[in-house]
């Protein structure tokens, strides 16, 4: 199913997400937050998918006006109706509430059903709300189902104390909760990068991968040199992969080498990873190895080499398509 944020409520990816046990696609194209693996417990019935604006039902219309004054039950009673109801329109009252809603919200984090728990803890990460960092941080560690939630939370508040807990649950073997400490992490920004960039070495594997998609996203050039690092060290071509990516946003000139290197000793993901990277970077003294690769036998080597080298020179590149035609690649740098 379709990942919808609509407006200001970027809640309703966590209170949407797994009501029907379905992969829900986040920005930029990533992977599902929760895949085939994803193990956290059943969802509680079929998704709704109601257009925003959708009048509430009489039950859900009685409990929003219940809960105008602020009474902590009767904010608690609303959260079942998530799962059913127009969620747009329930978290933007819950905003207008605003800091009459935490307590209640707090007490419902560790409520025993785990749609209550997870849509309370995703409407504290809506409401930012610092006072709610060691509930969240308590459900994020615990074994509880839906404690993505409490990740995707933490990265909203952006509470620089939370970094060791998310970059530990980057390690959680739960996809799900992975990715959105991920997330988290990037939502951070530059505030986790000396944290990252001191985990980063020891680290191994899918937690490592994560690293270092956080932080080619967060976008820092204070990680260039533990990225050459894994990009230098790493068995994993995946993972060597990911670090090569990450120079492109982290990377100085101090990057072309190391990529221009891999670009002729790598695996084919390697190389082409190396080739983008390069060519964000503009790295003119990589022109003559790109024109090198070229010709390569892999494809997509050879296209993502004229790509790079379109962004280095500023003037349109043919490559040798699969069918050995000579064609234009797409301008995904622009």
């Amino acid at each position: 199913m379709t990942r919808i944020l609509a407006g200001c409520a970027g809640v309703l990816f966590l209170v949407l997400a797994l009501r029907g046990g379905g992969s829900v696609a986040r920005a930029a194209g990533s992977p599902p937050m929760d895949g085939p693996g994803y193990t956290e417990g059943g969802a509680t019935g079929g998704l709704h998918t109601a257009f925003p604006g959708t009048p509430l039902v009489k039950e859900a219309q009685a409990a929003v006006e219940a809960a105008r004054g602020g009474d902590p039950a009767a904010i608690r009673a609303l959260l079942p109706f998530f799962a059913t109801e127009d969620n747009e329109k329930l978290v933007r009252f819950i905003a207008t509430l605003g800091k009459k809603a935490v307590p209640p919200l707090m007490e419902a984090v560790e409520s025993p059903d785990a749609g209550t728990g997870e849509t309370a803890a995703a409407l504290l990460g809506e409401l930012r709300a610092k006072e709610a960092v060691p509930k969240l941080v308590a459900f994020l560690k615990s074994r509880r189902p839906r404690r993505y939630a409490a990740a995707w939370a933490l990265g909203e508040i952006k509470d620089p104390s939370t970094i060791p807990v998310l970059i530990e649950a980057l390690s959680d073997g739960n996809v799900g909760v992975a990715k959105a400490a991920t997330r988290a992490l990037i939502n951070i920004g530059k505030k986790a990068t000396p944290a990252l960039v001191a985990a980063l070495p020891a680290a191994s594997g899918p937690p490592r991968k994560a690293m270092l998609r956080a932080l080619e996203d967060i976008e820092d050039t204070r990680a260039e040199d533990a990225i050459l690092a894994v990009l230098e060290s790493e068995r994993n071509p995946v993972i060597q992969a990911a670090a090569a990516r990450a120079l492109a946003k982290c990377g100085t000139a101090k990057s072309y080498a190391p990529l221009e290197r891999w670009l002729e000793r790598g695996e084919v993901g390697v190389k082409v990873e190396c080739a983008w990277s390069l060519g964000i970077l503009e790295a003119k003294p990589a022109e003559g190895a790109l024109r090198k690769t070229m010709e390569h036998e892999d494809v997509n080597v050879r296209e993502w080499s004229a790509r790079a080298l379109e962004n280095i020179t500023g003037e349109r590149v043919l490559y040798r398509d699969a069918n050995g035609k000579m064609i234009l690649p797409y301008g995904l740098y622009r």
